[in-house]
């Protein structure tokens, strides 16, 4: 991460993407994007966090002191306010996530809000939506079949069944929150997104809310880069505006904390005072945010060197197959051979569309 930020920090950056700094420091970054934003809940997945706003409150903490760090690094430069926008987007789609992920499982949630934000963050940096400029490819055929080849490698680990839903057909009357282990007991303040609020109808239309909320937030996280590309696209309006991604860091994450903030003080008077905050979730919490904050800077180095129309597909296909290791070898959500097949077919696709995407090659602007 330091030789990534000294290399970012020191080399002068050309009006669209990185050019001077080589391409394997972008696919560095990817790397490191895909290895932290698919493990980031996992220090938090085994303890309870009741409804999920303290828990995203302190992990948004964790983000901003990341944030804080990347700023004094790259020596504060200008900050611009219309980044905050990305932030506020960001928050509300990961408020969105931690109740998808409680519905279907950490796995299933991950490759669905993926697959979303793959799409609307790669079609609005290709074909220039929102005022931005169109980033265009060598070999654009390639890099459209490997876009598909996500999507319907998408689709296909949607047939996967995680033993939480399992349980829920089983027992609809018996659940326990998908992130707490079955041996903790559920408070009275454990009531927005228990399992036990969405079971009153068939596990079916759960699964089918739950897959709703994922493509909100992942349309949501899609967009989080707009503002910031914007800024970088129009020199005209921003003269003063760097190329470098790391730049726009601490405003990005500032808005993550306000709005998140914003959000839990709400919460807080809603439930007049009386906040479920369960002491063993700080930490973690706090700790998810961290590196959920490294691996955003990641994937912000990535923009700058290999442009989204290569880094969004590939950073945001990665993930998912992590979540799925995971969920495998550490959560137990998911056994059964027909599950390992599914993901054994999904994973060959994924790589295939990782190929593709790396071939197609950027076009420096």
């Amino acid at each position: 991460m330091n030789l990534l930020l000294t290399t970012l920090n020191t080399t002068t950056i050309s009006p669209s993407h990185d050019t001077d700094s080589p391409l394997w420091i972008g696919y560095l970054s990817v790397v490191i994007a895909v290895l932290f934003f698919g493990s980031n809940l996992v220090p938090a997945g085994k303890y309870p966090i009741g409804d999920g706003l303290s828990f995203q409150f302190f992990m948004c903490c964790g983000i901003w002191i990341v944030g804080l760090i990347i700023n004094l690094f790259v020596q504060s430069p200008q900050f611009f306010p219309l980044v905050l926008i990305g932030g506020v987007l960001w928050t509300t789609g990961n408020i969105l996530s931690i109740l998808v992920i409680r519905m279907n499982g950490l796995g299933m949630s991950m490759l669905l809000w993926c697959t979303t934000n793959m799409l609307v963050g790669w079609a609005s940096g290709h074909f220039g939506w929102f005022g931005l400029l169109p980033e265009n490819v060598e070999k654009p055929i390639l890099n459209y079949i490997g876009v598909t080849i996500a999507c319907v490698s998408g689709i296909a680990f949607l047939a996967i069944r995680t033993v939480q839903q399992e349980e829920i057909a089983e027992n609809p009357d018996e659940q326990q929150p998908i992130l707490q282990s079955s041996s903790v007991e559920n408070t009275p303040n454990d009531t927005v997104l228990t399992a036990n609020t969405v079971s009153t109808s068939k596990p079916l239309s759960m699964c089918i809310i739950g897959c709703i909320l994922a493509a909100i937030a992942g349309v949501l996280f899609g967009f989080v880069f707009t503002p910031s590309t914007y800024i970088q696209d129009h020199p005209n309006k921003y003269p003063a505006a760097s190329k470098n991604g790391l730049h726009y860091v601490f405003a990005m994450y500032s808005g993550i904390f306000f709005s998140s903030m914003f959000y839990y003080v709400v919460y807080i008077a809603l439930k007049r005072n009386r906040p479920y905050i369960h002491i063993q979730s700080i930490l973690p919490g706090i700790v998810s945010g961290i590196m959920w904050g490294i691996a955003q800077a990641g994937f912000l180095v990535a923009n700058s060197i290999l442009s989204q129309a290569i880094s969004f597909p590939l950073v945001t296909i990665g993930p998912g197959t992590i979540a799925i290791v995971w969920s495998i070898f550490y959560f137990k959500e998911i056994s059964g051979r027909r599950n390992y097949l599914i993901i054994i077919i999904g994973t060959f696709l994924r790589i295939i569309s990782a190929i593709l995407i790396v071939l197609s090659k950027p076009i420096p602007r």
